[in-house]
This record gives structure tokens, sequence and C-alpha cells, in this order.
């Protein structure tokens, strides 16, 4: 961390973002009082908040990983509408072979079991719970747990990119999500192709190999947010500090281009 998060949403403000999708990663701690001086803050600039957070499931997470329970009331204090939801799997080799998997059902079930549990909170709090198809999850396993549970304020967020970790097509994935996601990372991601196979790296959104126009018109015709969420993961060496957050800057900047000027997101 480099910025606060005050000067996180200075220059959110000053890049003509209209709100955050944010994890502990951005916010220097989850106590109920400095939350709430993040959530006024938020009021004022008028900017919309969502919160990221991982279950833990049994594989590693990125992040803090959260009882759903101890989610949302973060996300209350932070004054979120939307509470993103990974699973933090972990499956068994080979990977793009273990849909609905025996040994992957009880994670789906619990994840099922977890979200009834919580969905009258969700309710309560006005806070809509959105579980993502991270790297470890196919878009359909998402579709099963979320008609298991079939409640309003339970549905997806859409990756644009992680279906490549599961050996998904991306856009099938996006298609299969988009009409129940309230929410979205709008990523890109560049495929090197290698003597010993491929490497994904970030860049920015625009620059990859993701068909980002139709993963926008999916979203844009389909789903029942009206938000767009830029994530670049970048894989920056920190090394050099400065120069790294300047490299992350430039390529959030890129991305903002992109999507104001050729997908025209904003613009009436």
């Amino acid at each position: 961390r480099q910025l606060t998060t005050f000067q996180v949403f200075d220059l959110g403000i000053e890049l003509g973002l209209d709100g955050f999708h944010l994890d502990d990663g951005v916010l220097e701690n989850l106590e109920p009082s400095f939350l709430k001086e993040v959530k006024a803050a938020a009021k004022e600039k008028n900017l919309y908040m969502e919160y990221n957070m991982s279950l833990d499931l049994g594989n590693f997470g990125i992040g803090i990983q959260h009882d759903l329970k101890d989610g949302l009331n973060t996300a209350h204090f932070l004054g979120a509408d939307v509470v993103k939801v990974s699973m933090d799997l972990p499956r068994p080799r080979p990977r793009a072979g273990s849909r609905f998997h025996p040994k992957v059902m009880p994670f789906l079930e619990k994840t099922t079991h977890l979200l009834k549990k919580n969905a009258s909170i969700a309710k309560e709090y006005d806070i809509s719970l959105a579980l993502e198809n991270h790297c470890d999850s196919f878009s359909e396993e998402i579709l099963w747990v979320l008609n298991e549970v079939n409640h309003p304020f339970v549905g997806a967020c859409i990756d644009t990119v992680n279906a490549w970790h599961m050996a998904e097509d991306p856009m099938k994935a996006i298609e299969n999500l988009a009409p129940l996601a309230f929410t979205n990372h709008f990523r890109d991601d560049g495929i090197d192709f290698c003597r010993d196979g491929f490497r994904v790296r970030g860049v920015a959104v625009g620059e990859g190999d993701i068909d980002m126009k139709k993963a926008y018109e999916l979203i844009k015709n389909t789903s029942p947010t009206n938000r767009i969420n830029i994530e670049t993961e970048m894989g920056i060496s920190l090394e050099d500090k400065k120069t790294a957050l300047h490299l992350e800057i430039e390529t959030i900047k890129k991305s903002i281009h992109y999507c104001r000027t050729i997908l025209n997101i904003g613009k009436s």
C-alpha cells in the first residue's frame, strides 16, 4: 500500500471515476470507526462503494478471508451496497476436468448453506451478495449455487479473465453469468506463447487478448448492474515502489481512456 484510502478517493475523482470496489489491500484497517470515516468521505464525494472478500474454504486466498457475516458487517459500516464473494476452494487435478467433481461438491454445498444463512442479513442491510467466478470455479458451478440459493439478494460477480484459469472460454463464462451479475471485475490480460507453453500477464483494458468489446456488450445488455469496475493485475516488481506506482496508475489511465473513448462507457 502506497496510498491511503482517502488518497485513492482523490485520485479516482481526478480520473473521473464514479466509485470503488475495495478490499482490505486498500483499507488501512477494518475497525468500524475507520470504516465509518471512509463511508462519510465516499458519500461526500458521491462515490459508490463495493466490498471484495473471500471465504475460507481451504485454499490460499488473496487478502483477508472472512466469515460471511463479518464481511457483510464490514460492508455495512463501509456503506457498500455489494459484497463480492469468492470461495477460494481447493480442486483436484486435472483442474480443467474437475467441473462438479465429487471432491468439489462439498465446498459448493457449504457455500450454498452460507449464502442461504446470510441472505436475510444482506436483505436487512440492502447489500447484494455477488459470488465470483474466481480462479477456482467454473461459471456453471456458480450458476448451480445461485440456483440452489434462489434469493433476490444473491447473484454473481463476473471476472472477465478468471475463466482462463479453469480452461473455460471467458466469453462463455461472461455470457452465462451476466444475467445474474450484480457486479464485475472488468479486466484484460495478455497471453504470451512461449516454447514451453504460455504465460498470462496483466495489461491495460483493451491491450490484451480478451474481447473486451464483446464482454462489455454482454454486461451492458444483460446484467442488472450499471457499473463497470476496472481491475488491473500487473505483476509489477516492487523493488522500485515509485516506479511501480507510476506504472500502475498509467495502466489505469489507459484502461479508463479505452473504456471512455472506445466502449463509450459513461457517455449518454
